[in-house]
């Protein structure tokens, strides 16, 4: 079953997304919410959202403001910084907490690169509301590369052009020291072969968070396709329903 979704930020912005749910719902649900990466929207990971739900998972998708080119939700990439997407997250979890049919007490945080750090980022300020964290190649390296685009003077990544204060922001983040305070389980998938966020960025994390174990995948990239993304999907599942309970 596909629910399409829509929240509201204080500012009257709008947020849209898309769940997956179970088609047999008995009782409250686990919850996990899946956060895309930079430039990219919710589509680009909503063929995951079958496997979740067929493990009896709902899965959240969402475009964050700004948060690409092709976003269904408000904003403009020259607005967008990794604090307003921390807000985006922040906003529809405080929503999908409310909702009958969601546990409140089994929501987990699933990101991609980018909505990887954001996602990190956000349940260590809310480490008792989220059960589990589940990160794919998370771009832990973004305040180093902002803060080598800011003393270079630059603001385009991937032809892209950012607006100023995303990197007057993102390079005073200290990320291993802010996301060392969630205590709760992680999982991390990184490819070994990543060009853009190296699996060092993982392997440090690990090193931080109390509770972590890194899975090194074989060969892949920045992002999975094909059997690596598969895989990556069949163990965020199996490592979501071990901590469902």
């Amino acid at each position: 079953m596909i629910q399409e979704m829509t929240f509201k930020k204080q500012n009257g912005m709008k947020i849209q997304g898309r769940m997956y749910l179970p088609e047999e719902r008995e009782g409250r649900l686990p919850l996990v919410i899946f956060c895309h990466g930079f430039g990219s929207n919710f589509r680009e990971l909503m063929h995951h959202g079958d496997g979740f739900a067929q493990a009896g998972i709902c899965c959240l998708f969402f475009d964050f403001c700004g948060g690409g080119r092709e976003s269904l939700s408000d904003g403009t990439m020259e607005v967008m910084t990794v604090e307003s997407e921390c807000g985006d997250l922040e906003t529809v979890i405080a929503y999908m907490k409310k909702l009958d049919y969601i546990e409140p007490e089994r929501i987990f945080l699933q990101g991609e690169s980018m909505g990887g750090l954001v996602t990190a980022l956000v349940a260590a300020r809310h480490p008792e509301g989220i059960r589990a964290l589940v990160l794919w190649y998370p771009a832990f390296s973004i305040p180093e590369d902002s803060q080598r685009r800011y003393l270079a003077g630059e603001n385009e990544v991937f032809g892209i052009v950012l607006g100023k204060e995303f990197d007057e922001q993102a390079r005073l983040i200290d990320v291993y020291g802010r996301i060392s305070e969630y205590g709760g389980p992680v999982l991390l998938i990184h490819g070994t072969e990543d060009q853009i966020v190296p699996v060092r960025c993982s392997e440090k994390a690990v090193s931080v968070y109390a509770d972590a174990r890194l899975i090194r995948m074989p060969g892949a990239g920045h992002g999975y396709e094909g059997a690596d993304s598969a895989a990556a999907r069949e163990y965020s599942i199996a490592f979501v329903r071990e901590h469902c309970v």
